[in-house]
């Protein structure tokens, strides 16, 4: 039996979400007529039927001929000495019994007490769901003393509040109960234990109670009174509440009200400019919500779906593939508008997963508060990667981010990788260039995919690793549901694009875009002090900053991957200096390469190895000839054997190198030499690992890297407090870090009178 029903009768909704779904006048609980309600509920395999409508029975007395039907009713009761109130479920009375409850709905205590003088089963609705006020460990209590039968599973409310007043209820005895009477100042309460009950919440029989071996509508309501029921059937879900909204602007649309119907689409995430062009006759795709909105309101939940899904789906691909205004960045900047407008068709889905986000959100600091805890598992973070095979540089120093040890707390996240143990790939819409790096395509996730894995997997934190089209939609998420993101800042982008693009607009439109991303997550990871007071001056208002320091996998970059035939193909018998990085106009990079040019004029028992790409790499080239090798950008074990095979590692610009590979230089025995600031000094340990001179100052670099290359003994000295150096990165620490920096508010202390 679907032991929570609404008709038409039901008046306006009490759900503060649907309430607002309407205009001035508010929108009814339910648009389906007593005996349509009815049939329903047969037609879902239900033995006998009720309906509670709130606060009247004259939908049940229209339905009350029907023998396996009985009266009940929804009634809301306050808590007189505080701003809320609880809806409660009366089942099996009449018009007597409905007046005397509506008269003593001003006080839950008076209503209760009635209710069980008559003996008049009743139940409370979604426990946990706070209608006014704030519920906290005392409410809680005082419905469990009040409440022998609570709703386990309601159809249209998140399933962790479900979970989670069951939990509650079913933890609960008999001297907990009479403790938790004793200190609120009631009376011993009637029942032992709290039991369950399940309904659908105007579903029709998809969530259900059910009571064994019973015959007719009277032994239904004795095994309710004994608690000798469970709950069944479906939990509530983000589509089920999408269809429910357009189900109820569909009836309104029927009914002659559009202003009523493009209110509800409205509070379902749609802008205003959009709700008015949905009104207008024309094809357009902006139309099809309203203008197939009767097709729409017939649909069931998956077609609804994909329907809608795949409309967002065309109109993302055609914003990206119809642009065509000329270089990368002004392509991706003209499809934004297209972009936007697609995400009108799931519109409806981001509303609805905010709604569920905002009271999972309540459910989880219901839980800290009672001091339940959250199981024995660590809470588990989502790392969202554009390009699988960039792995951001904090979590160098994990391993593989596929090791077992780590799958219960870390989960990658990419877009359009292959699927590998341990990461979870997303299906790419399209795909977009990245200006930056040449040749390389980015996958644009679907924010309706994005956000369905986030929801399900329950995340405890997201880090967003760059603001890529997939960091982008993970963010959005966080937002959306109320997860913490992070964001890790590790590279100049900004600068980036005005290297490659020579243009101060490009530059400044990157700026911006960058900084509104960032200053949108909880908390930004900067590698070093210095980052973070360069993004200060900038103007960058970001809630909170955390250092987080490169990690470096110790057992893949070491000195033991020196491999002597690599070494051999690389130089010619003399000291290899190696440059990692990005092949950038930079000032401090062009003023190197004039450098050693002049070094290789003076001496020949140097080469200089290049690893990396960029639009300067062919100008380098060129100007170095045969005095340098070029090896591409190698990953993986052939990087690391690339640092191992090398002997000195040089730094020579501000967007080059990164934080990454000074730390992985190290790691595997090289002394670097680097300028002071900008942050990749506090990287080494300046005059021990390497050396740090002056920002600028390239006779000092170049003397530094001439003291290494004569002096045989220091550099083996260096040599070995690099590695020493890189291993206080350790894996164990590192992990410990990156666990706090995404790790939720402390547990509160516990109230002294908790029995829970």
């Amino acid at each position: 039996m679907d032991l929570h029903l609404h008709s038409w009768a039901s008046g306006s909704a009490t759900n503060v979400w649907v309430r607002g779904l309407g205009d001035a006048g508010g929108v009814r609980e339910s648009y389906t007529p007593p005996e349509d309600a009815y049939r329903m509920a047969k037609r879902a395999g239900m033995d006998f039927v009720t309906l509670t409508d709130h606060e009247t029975i004259d939908g049940a007395l229209a339905l009350a001929h029907h023998p396996d039907f009985f009266v009940s009713e929804e009634v809301s009761a306050r808590f007189p000495e505080e701003d809320s109130s609880v809806d409660v479920l009366v089942y099996g009375l009449d018009e007597e019994i409905h007046a005397e409850a509506q008269a003593r709905r001003g006080s839950v205590y008076d209503l209760v007490d009635y209710l069980r003088e008559a003996g008049v089963v009743h139940a409370l609705a979604h426990p946990i769901y706070d209608l006014g006020g704030s519920l906290d460990r005392s409410g809680i209590e005082k419905r469990l003393v009040l409440f022998g039968l609570w709703e386990f599973v309601n159809g249209s409310r998140p399933p962790r509040q479900n979970r989670l007043a069951r939990e509650i209820a079913e933890g609960i005895g008999v001297l907990d109960l009479r403790r938790m009477a004793l200190w609120h100042g009631f009376p011993t309460p009637p029942h032992r234990r709290i039991r369950g009950i399940a309904g659908s919440d105007d579903y029709g029989g998809a969530t259900h109670t059910v009571a064994p071996g019973v015959r007719n509508p009277r032994e239904f309501l004795d095994a309710l009174a004994a608690g000798e029921v469970r709950p069944a059937g479906e939990e509530g879900s983000v589509g089920k509440f999408v269809q429910t909204a357009f189900r109820l602007a569909g009836a309104a649309l029927e009914g002659g009200r559009e202003d009523r119907a493009a209110g509800l689409l409205r509070r379902l995430g749609l802008p205003d400019d959009v709700r008015v062009r949905l009104r207008a006759a024309s094809a357009t795709s902006e139309n099809a919500l309203l203008r197939y909105l009767p097709i729409l309101a017939r649909l069931d939940e998956a077609r609804m779906r994909s329907s809608l899904a795949s409309r967002y789906e065309n109109r993302v691909r055609e914003a990206f593939e119809d642009s065509g205004l000329g270089s990368p960045a002004l392509d991706f900047l003209g499809s934004v508008g297209g972009f936007v407008d697609g995400h009108v068709f799931i519109a409806p889905y981001v509303a609805a997963h905010g709604y569920f986000g905002r009271e999972a959100g309540k459910a989880r600091k219901l839980r800290e508060e009672l001091w339940l805890g959250g199981g024995d598992a660590p809470p588990r973070i989502a790392v969202f990667v554009d390009g699988m095979n960039e792995v951001p540089a904090m979590y160098r120093g994990l391993g593989s981010p596929l090791d077992d040890d780590l799958e219960g707390r870390l989960r990658f996240v990419t877009c359009g990788s292959s699927p590998a143990p341990g990461v979870a790939s997303m299906r790419p819409v399209t795909h977009v260039g990245t200006p930056l790096n040449a040749g390389s395509k980015l996958g644009v996730p679907s924010l309706l995919e994005v956000l369905e894995h986030v929801a399900e997997e329950d995340y405890a934190a997201i880090h967003v690793t760059t603001p890529g089209p997939l960091g982008l939609a993970a963010l959005v998420c966080g937002l959306v549901l109320g997860v913490p993101v992070v964001g890790s800042y590790s590279a100049d982008f900004a600068g980036h694009a005005h290297d490659l693009f020579r243009d101060e607009i490009v530059a400044r439109v990157v700026e911006v875009a960058v900084r509104e991303f960032y200053e949108r997550c909880s908390v930004v990871a900067v590698p070093s002090p210095a980052a973070e007071l360069d993004l200060r001056e900038r103007g960058y208002r970001v809630q909170r900053f955390e250092v987080v320091e490169s990690g470096v996998d110790g057992e893949l970059y070491a000195p033991s991957k020196r491999a002597p035939a690599l070494r051999e193909a690389l130089g010619d018998g003399g000291t290899l200096l190696l440059y990692a990085g990005r092949l950038d106009h930079d000032a401090g990079l062009n003023s190197f390469v004039a450098g050693y040019r002049n070094l290789r004029k003076r001496r020949s028992d140097v080469r200089l190895v290049v690893a990396g790409d960029g639009p300067y790499r062919r100008e380098i080239q060129d100007s170095l000839g045969d005095t340098a090798s070029f090896v591409g950008s190698p990953s993986g074990e052939a990087l690391a054997r690339l640092f191992a095979s090398c002997d000195v590692f040089v730094s020579p610009g501000a967007k080059g190198a990164s934080g990454r590979a000074v730390i992985e230089a190290q790691s595997s025995g090289l002394p670097v030499v680097l300028f002071a600031g900008g942050g990749w000094s506090e990287r080494i340990r300046p005059g021990v690992s390497g050396f740090a001179v002056p920002p600028g100052d390239q006779l000092a670099f170049f003397e530094k890297i001439e003291l290494l290359l004569d002096d045989a003994w220091l550099r083996q000295q260096m040599s070995h407090a690099a590695r020493e150096h890189a291993a206080s990165t350790n894996r164990k620490a590192l992990l410990d870090v990156l666990t706090n920096l995404h790790s939720p508010s402390p547990r509160p202390v516990p109230h002294p009178h908790a029995v829970l």
